[in-house]
C-alpha cells in the first residue's frame, strides 16, 4: 500500500508519545491486575493508521481513539466488574462501548465483536506528573477468556 508522505509524517510525529503511553499503561495494568488475567497491547501500525484516516470518520488525525489500544482478558463476567473497579482510580473514562452492560445490538445467536471497550485517559499521579500522555484518549478492551478465544 502506498501511503502519502503527510500521513507517514503524522504517524511518526505521534509514535514516540504513544510509546510512552504504552509503557505507562503496561506498568499500571500489570501492577493492579490479577496474576490469572492476561494483558496485551499494541500501537497501531502505519498502514492501519492510514486506512483508518481514509475512512474520513475521524476529523483530527492526531486524536485517533485507538492509535494505542490494550486488552485485559479476565476469567469471567464477574471479573470484568472487578477489573473496572481496579482501573477506575487510575483513568478518566471519556466513554465506553457498548454504553450499557445490559444492552447489546447482537442477536442471541450472533458472535460479532461487541466486547467492552473503554476510551479513557490516564490520571496524573505523584509518580507521573501531568503531561502529554495524560491527554491522550486510548482504548482498553476488557473481555473474558471465552470472548478472547472466540475473537482469535
Amino acid at each position: 500500500m502506498k501511503i502519502v508522505y503527510s500521513i507517514t509524517k503524522l504517524y511518526h510525529e505521534q509514535s514516540a508519545v504513544y510509546k510512552k503511553l504504552s509503557d505507562e499503561v503496561y506498568r499500571l495494568i500489570t501492577s493492579i491486575k490479577s496474576s490469572r488475567w492476561h494483558y496485551e497491547s499494541r500501537i497501531k501500525e502505519l498502514e492501519s493508521y492510514a486506512l483508518k484516516l481514509e475512512t474520513g470518520r475521524f476529523p483530527d488525525p492526531n486524536k485517533l481513539e485507538d492509535f494505542f489500544g490494550c486488552m485485559l482478558v479476565v476469567e469471567n463476567t464477574i471479573e470484568i466488574k472487578k477489573a473496572l473497579t481496579l482501573l477506575k482510580p487510575h483513568i478518566k473514562l471519556k466513554y465506553r462501548r457498548p454504553k450499557d452492560d445490559k444492552m447489546t445490538h447482537k442477536n442471541s445467536d450472533s458472535f460479532v465483536f461487541d466486547d467492552l471497550r473503554l476510551y479513557a485517559t490516564l490520571k496524573p499521579t505523584a509518580a507521573r506528573e501531568k503531561g502529554p500522555i495524560n491527554d491522550i484518549v486510548f482504548e482498553i478492551q476488557i473481555k473474558t477468556f471465552l470472548q478472547h478465544a472466540w475473537s482469535i
